[in-house]
């Protein structure tokens, strides 16, 4: 089902401005832009603190076994999912259209670092939840600036 709306004003100042607005909105590249380098940041920001942007809870801790085996490798002490600078963390890229904007990884292992689930050989390690995708407050916050920007009249 769709909805249609239609508004009639008399005024050329009111139409004007609805008119610059409709353009505005014809092409939201530029505020896709924008927020899909602040999504971006955001998964950054929760590299960096080890944290669910969102609720702001701390990553659960590396099992005793992954310590044990980064400790041999020479890879810890050091940030939970960041053992090299190709890896996890580096991978997010922005990308944006006219309509959509992302922050995304290329790689395969990048899902169950978010989300958790069993993994490795015959799916026997279980690997805790380490949310890093999506939007901390202030992060909303510049969202909603930049669309209000792009929109001003």
């Amino acid at each position: 089902m769709s909805t249609e709306i239609a508004i009639s004003i008399v005024g050329d100042d009111v139409e004007a401005a609805l008119r610059h607005l409709l353009g505005q909105m014809d092409d939201m590249t530029p505020a896709m832009r924008a927020i899909s380098a602040t999504l971006a940041d955001s998964i950054e920001e929760s590299f960096d603190q080890e944290a669910d942007p969102e609720t702001g809870e701390v990553w659960q801790p590396l099992s005793a076994v992954t310590t044990a085996l980064r400790i041999k490798a020479g890879t810890w002490p050091g940030k939970m999912l960041q053992i090299s600078q190709g890896g996890l963390a580096a991978s997010f890229a922005p990308s944006w259209s006219n309509r959509h904007a992302v922050a995304s990884s290329n790689k395969p292992y990048a899902a169950i670092h978010h989300f958790g689930g069993m993994a490795g050989k015959n799916r026997k390690v279980k690997i805790p939840a380490r949310p890093y995708a999506g939007l901390t407050a202030d992060h909303r916050d510049k969202v909603v600036d930049i669309i209000k920007r792009h929109l001003s009249l």
